[in-house]
């Protein structure tokens, strides 16, 4: 099994890189999926400009990048999202992505990872994001993880940084959610695989 993380900002020096190494460093350690990183700022797409939602233009043509990106959402088998909060809200470029999809990602589990550097971790974005997930087709798993304070809790290379019962937290409940994600994602596609046998 394939599963996405997805850095949902593209902005210089952003404290989302520290966030993504923070969640690969603990899915090294989850069995049972191939975790991979795909960065937005890799994905330069333009904004949004279909004449037709994808979902009813069998006949689109989208660019190279916009291309790619629907691939790589195609091929993976569940995704985690990783978001900071702007406004309230996730950033214009992740929202952007999601707009080009069709069913890339449809019947498919996804998780949501929201920072930020005050003390609530962005989650009003994660709220704002999981309905844009579930409009995709996706289903976001129950349970977020607001990492608060992250420029502080976060080192470079995805350490922590900080002993606390927030530190303690976030530690504890990433691995968990991770092997989370793998276990309906084991569950799912065994359930489309059956699916597709019976009607086959």
């Amino acid at each position: 099994m394939r599963i996405e993380v997805i850095l949902g900002s593209t902005r210089p020096g952003r404290l989302g890189d520290r966030v993504c190494r923070f969640v690969m460093n603990h899915a090294a350690l989850v069995d049972g999926a191939e975790f991979a990183l795909l960065d937005l700022a890799d994905h330069p797409m333009p904004f949004f400009d279909e004449p037709l939602a994808p979902l009813a233009n069998p006949d689109r043509r989208p660019s190279a990048a916009v291309r790619a990106w629907l691939a790589a959402m195609a091929a993976a088998d569940a995704y985690v999202f990783v978001t900071p909060e702007y406004n309230h809200a996730p950033p214009a470029a992740l929202k952007n992505a999601l707009d080009f999809l069709a069913t890339e990602a449809a019947g498919k589990p996804a998780s949501i990872v929201s920072y930020s550097t005050t003390g609530h971790g962005g989650a009003l974005a994660g709220q704002q994001l999981r309905l844009a997930l579930g409009k995709a087709g996706m289903l976001p798993l129950p349970r977020s993880l607001p990492v608060a304070h992250a420029d502080r809790l976060l080192g470079p290379t995805g350490e922590m940084t900080e002993r606390s019962d927030r530190a303690r937290r976030v530690a504890e409940f990433t691995p968990a959610s991770l092997r989370e994600l793998v276990a309906h994602t084991r569950a799912l596609k065994a359930l489309n695989e059956g699916g597709s046998q019976a009607t086959g």
